[in-house]
């Protein structure tokens, strides 16, 4: 099979390298994210054995994510450097041994170790490093690709959410941690193989190169129509660092964050102390999942569309409605409806973030960018769910939760919408 290195004279019989990428960053995130995603499947079997309250549970959740932001700064700046092949083996390596460790814990202490310093500095590895790859790859359906990637996530979770529910109510929660890490050893660690640099170690170029280099205006309809084309510049760290929107970004997607993690994980137990049978809300979990990475692949692709921002517009007004919604739901149909819209929403995000990045600061320091852009960001769903799992043990409800997570989400699309191309010269 011929592979070319132009996009301008790849035949349909011809297969871009970069299709691997996303395939084996695809699976390597639908084994790793389970542990995220899928949370709160754990969260009250862990709370009746162990007798720990939600807060203390849930912390460990805020605790993974701010290693993985920590962390995330030198994923970056190594995926910058040496690529992401030996970072995700070593990644998928402390991730499957920490799920081992979680079902071997006897205390907070030991849980937190597997679950959040393990998971957490394993993913970190994983996250950022496979975002940049992916954008390196892909100027041509950068939106759909990186919509691909992010779906893997869900798909896991959308598999996983129904057998580990019923694993855990037949064999408890050690023996499902325990089966998630020999998944992530014997499926994820083979796959982190096939990841490359970019383009330029095969001899190939990115997808879309041998056509238009530049990029249009981040809110344009359509990439393909007349409009202006401004040149898409690459900032150091440094000067991205003094820009004032690279702040507001990192603000406004930290404030997304807060509210939809806040929702992924207090929904399953808020679904069950308001009457929803359990099996239900595993299955809606999965249906979230499911319709997350739907979102994923479907807003990654309008993006290439409609815009970055427009994208995000849409997501986050009905991001925002359905954590109105998540209040009144006590009833299996309504937690279908919930999850289904708030898959789409939470799922439509994602991969904008990562796309709003390299259009405002190119690719050239991607990796270093987005590590410390995922720092600043992980506070959301650090606080988010310890917030939310706060409130609840002081007030017996996650009504003012869910109100707090809809309103931090709101004003994340304020900020987005002040959000502009910054220049060169931009002084923060």
């Amino acid at each position: 099979m011929k592979i070319n290195n132009s996009f301008d004279n790849q035949s349909k019989d011809n297969f871009f390298y970069g299709w691997i990428i996303v395939i084996a960053a695809t699976i390597i995130y639908a084994i790793t994210e389970i542990q995220v995603l899928g949370f709160g499947i754990f969260v009250k079997p862990i709370a009746g054995d162990m007798g720990w309250t939600r807060e203390v549970i849930t912390r460990a959740f805020g605790s993974y994510m701010i290693l993985l932001g920590v962390f995330g700064i030198l994923g970056g700046i190594l995926v910058d450097r040496i690529g992401p092949r030996l970072l995700n083996l070593f990644g998928c390596i402390m991730i499957g041994v920490g799920l081992i460790l979680c079902s071997r814990s006897d205390s907070v202490a030991s849980f937190y170790v597997g679950f959040s310093v393990f998971g957490g500095i394993g993913f970190a590895f994983i996250f950022v490093p496979n975002q940049t790859t992916i954008t390196r790859w892909f100027i041509a359906k950068k939106g759909l690709a990186l919509g691909i990637l992010f779906a893997g996530g869900g798909l896991g979770t959308l598999i996983a959410s129904p057998l580990l529910q019923n694993w855990i109510a037949n064999h408890g929660w050690r023996s499902g941690y325990l089966i998630l890490g020999i998944l992530v050893l014997c499926l994820a660690v083979p796959a982190s193989l096939f990841l490359k640099k970019d383009p330029s170690v095969m001899g190939l170029t990115a997808l879309g190169k041998g056509g238009t280099e530049s990029a249009g205006p981040i809110g344009c309809r359509d990439p393909e129509q007349s409009v202006p084309k401004i040149k898409t510049l690459d900032f150091s760290l440094p000067e991205a660092l003094r820009t004032r929107e690279f702040w507001t970004c990192s603000v406004a997607i930290t404030l997304m964050f807060l509210g939809f993690f806040m929702a992924q994980v207090n929904m399953v137990p808020h679904a069950t102390d308001k009457g929803v049978p359990p099996s239900a809300a595993a299955l809606a979990l999965g249906l979230a999942s499911a319709f997350n990475a739907f979102g994923r692949i479907f807003m990654g692709g309008i993006s290439d569309k409609i815009g970055t921002k427009h994208s995000f517009y849409i997501c986050l007004i009905l991001g925002a409605t359905m954590l109105v919604y998540l209040i009144f739901v006590n009833t299996s149909w309504m937690m279908y409806i919930f999850v289904i819209f708030f898959g789409l929403a939470n799922g439509g995000a994602t991969p904008q973030m990562p796309r709003l990045v390299s259009e405002l600061f190119g690719v050239g320091s991607m990796g270093s960018i987005m590590g410390v852009t995922f720092l600043v960001t992980t506070l959301g769903p650090a606080l988010g769910p310890v917030l939310g799992g706060a409130i609840f043990d002081r007030t017996g409800s996650y009504m003012t939760a869910f109100l707090t997570g809809a309103t931090t989400i709101l004003i994340a699309l304020v900020l987005i919408m002040l959000i502009k191309v910054p220049k060169k010269t931009s002084e923060f």
